[in-house]
């Protein structure tokens, strides 16, 4: 075991004055996948698993405490694709931005579905860039 420490901090100075702060959170984890994967703009694939067990390249259901992508690229965007429980929802992450998760559950329904929340286990995540290939960093820590 091991403690991760996550710190997120908020810098900028408007009108002279400071108005950014600094979160840190720990968590205790036992595992970690860090890698830098080519993200094709060709096809979609698939870079995060979630199953009941720890598999090559699969987190086990309801361990997951950090999960991080970075679009490394310094152009292209790149589209997040969060999959489980039959929904699934579409995040756009801009070139050096990151996209963060502190759990591996999901509700995501349309305009039209009820307004009550039934949080169910992510299956999958996948990504796809837009014009040209580029780098994505994926740190996960359960």
């Amino acid at each position: 075991m091991a403690d991760l420490t996550i710190t997120i901090t908020e810098a900028v100075t408007l009108n002279g004055a400071s108005r950014g702060s600094t979160n840190t959170h720990t968590e205790t984890v036992t595992q970690i996948d860090h890698r830098i994967v080519t993200c094709l703009h060709s096809a979609e694939q698939t870079v995060v698993l979630f199953d009941s067990a720890v598999a090559a390249g699969q987190i086990a259901d309801g361990t997951l405490d950090y999960l991080r992508l970075t679009n490394l690229d310094s152009t292209n965007f790149v589209t997040v694709r969060v999959r489980g429980n039959n929904e699934e929802y579409f995040v756009k992450l801009e070139a050096g931005d990151s996209f963060l998760l502190n759990n591996s559950v999901i509700d995501a329904n349309d305009a039209t579905s009820p307004a009550s929340v039934s949080l169910a286990a992510i299956d999958s995540i996948g990504i796809q860039a837009d014009t040209a290939s580029c780098n994505v960093e994926i740190f996960a820590a359960a």
